[in-house]
C-alpha cells in the first residue's frame, strides 16, 4: 500500500512540473506543490524502507519530510491567493522540529509521532484561517469548503495521533492493521482531493482570465468593444421589454492625436488611464463605462432620460476629465478636453444599433461644432458648462 501511495504522488509531482514548465499562470504554486508531492513520496519511501534503512534516516527524516511537504502544500497555497506567506512561522515550525526530533531521538516513536503530528496540525490550521477570507471571496463558500476538506481530514488523522501518542497506544502504520490502512487511506485520498482540485483551481482562474482578458481593455481595466455590445443588447431588450428607455453617450478626448506627437505614447496612455478612472468615478453605480477604441469611450445609462439624466452625466463627466491634472515628462501640464454625444432609446428603433448611431451623430457634431461640449442628437450643441432644455428627441 504505501509503494501505491508513493507512486501515486510521485506522478503528481510530475504533473505538477509539466503544468509550471508549460503554464506561466501560478507558476510559483505549482512549484511549491511539485515539492509537497515529492517530500510527500520520499516520506512514505522512507517508511517503507524499515526496518532495514538507518533508523535515523527511516524515522526522524520521514518524519521531517511529512511537516515539509504540508509547509510546501500550505505555502503554495498562500502563493496562489497572492497573499504573502510567513515564512518565520513556517520557519520556526521546521525548525522546532529538527531540533526536537534530534533531541528525542529516532527510538522514541510516541514522543516523535505525536510532536510531528501536533505541528502538522498546527501548519494545516495556520494556513486554513489565513487563506480563508481571501479563498472564500474569490471561489465561494462552497468551493472553500471543499478545498478545506483535505487538510480539514489530515488535521482529524494527526489529531488522532497526538491523543494517540499521549495514551500510550500503538502507532505502527505498517502492516494490515485498521490504524495501517486508516492512515493510507486518509494520505491517498487527501493528497488526490488537494491535487485534482487546485488543479481544477488553476484552470478555472486561467478561464477567467481568458474571459476578463476578451471582454475587458488591457489599458484602462474599462469594458472593451465587446462587452459593450453585450451590454447594449441587454439594456435594448430590458428597454423593449419594460418601454424604459436607457441612454448612450460616446465620449471622444479632444485633439488626443497631439498628446502622443508632442509628448509619447506613453504620456498618451497615462492620458487615456486617467480619463478612464474620471469616468468610472463620476458615473451612477449602475452606469456602464467602456473603452471603444483608441480614445473613444461609451457610458450605458440604464432607466434614464437623455434630456435630463445623460445630459446632466456628461456635463458631469465633462468637467471631471477638464479638471485632470495631468503632466508631461518634462512636467509640461496637459489640459485634457472631451466632447461627448447624448441619445436616448426611442420605442420606433429598429434595432440597438440606431441608438448608438444617433449617440456617434451627436459626437461627430459635438466636435464639428468646436469640441469639448455636449451635444444631444437632433438639438443644437450646448455650450460649455451650460444645459439647455431640448425640446426634439
Amino acid at each position: 500500500m504505501s509503494s501505491l501511495v508513493s507512486l501515486q504522488l510521485l506522478l503528481y509531482a510530475v504533473l505538477w512540473l509539466l503544468c509550471a514548465l508549460g503554464l506561466k499562470v501560478a507558476r510559483a504554486p505549482m512549484l511549491h506543490w511539485m515539492g509537497y508531492a515529492l517530500a510527500s513520496a520520499v516520506s512514505i519511501a522512507l517508511i517503507a524502507w524499515r526496518p532495514d534503512g538507518p533508523v535515523w534516516l527511516t524515522h526522524s527524516g520521514a518524519s521531517i519530510a511529512v511537516l515539509l511537504s504540508l509547509v510546501l502544500a500550505g505555502r503554495g497555497v498562500q502563493l496562489f491567493m497572492t497573499m504573502r506567506p510567513d515564512d518565520r512561522q513556517f520557519a520556526a515550525i521546521v525548525l522546532v522540529a529538527v531540533l526536537a526530533f534530534a533531541w528525542i531521538g529516532p527510538d522514541n516513536t510516541a514522543a516523535r509521532v505525536g510532536l510531528n503530528a501536533l505541528l502538522c496540525v498546527w501548519v494545516l490550521l495556520l494556513v486554513l484561517v489565513q487563506v480563508r477570507k481571501e479563498f472564500i471571496a474569490e471561489f465561494g463558500m462552497l468551493t472553500a469548503v471543499v478545498a478545506a476538506m483535505p487538510a480539514v481530514a489530515l488535521a482529524c488523522m494527526n489529531t488522532f495521533f497526538v491523543v494517540r501518542s499521549l495514551r500510550g497506544g500503538s502507532l505502527d502504520i505498517q502492516g494490515n492493521g485498521a490504524i495501517a490502512s486508516g492512515t493510507w487511506v486518509v494520505t491517498l485520498v487527501a493528497a488526490a482531493a488537494f491535487n485534482y482540485l487546485f488543479l481544477f483551481l488553476v484552470g478555472f482562474r486561467l478561464q477567467e482570465a481568458l474571459r476578463r482578458q476578451a471582454r475587458q481593455d488591457a489599458l484602462t481595466g474599462l469594458a472593451n468593444r465587446r462587452a459593450m455590445e453585450l451590454r447594449l443588447q441587454i439594456e435594448w431588450a430590458r428597454a423593449v421589454r419594460y418601454t424604459k428607455p436607457f441612454v448612450v453617450i460616446c465620449v471622444d478626448v479632444d485633439h488626443f492625436k497631439a498628446v502622443n506627437d508632442l509628448h509619447g505614447h506613453a504620456t498618451g496612455d497615462l492620458a487615456l488611464v486617467a480619463v478612464a478612472r474620471a469616468l468610472q468615478t463620476t458615473v451612477r453605480d449602475t452606469d456602464h463605462v467602456s473603452r471603444v477604441g483608441g480614445e473613444e469611450f461609451t457610458v450605458l445609462m440604464p432607466e434614464a432620460n437623455a434630456h435630463t439624466d445623460g445630459v446632466a452625466l456628461a456635463e458631469r463627466l465633462r468637467t471631471a476629465i477638464a479638471a485632470l491634472e495631468l503632466r508631461s515628462p518634462d512636467n509640461t501640464p496637459i489640459p485634457l478636453r472631451a466632447s461627448f454625444g447624448v441619445a436616448q432609446w426611442l420605442v420606433n428603433d429598429l434595432d440597438k444599433e440606431q441608438t448608438l448611431r444617433r449617440a456617434d451623430h451627436a459626437l461627430y457634431a459635438a466636435k464639428t461644432a468646436g469640441r469639448d461640449r455636449v451635444v444631444v442628437h437632433n438639438t443644437a450643441p450646448l455650450e460649455p458648462s451650460r444645459v439647455s432644455d431640448p425640446t426634439t428627441p
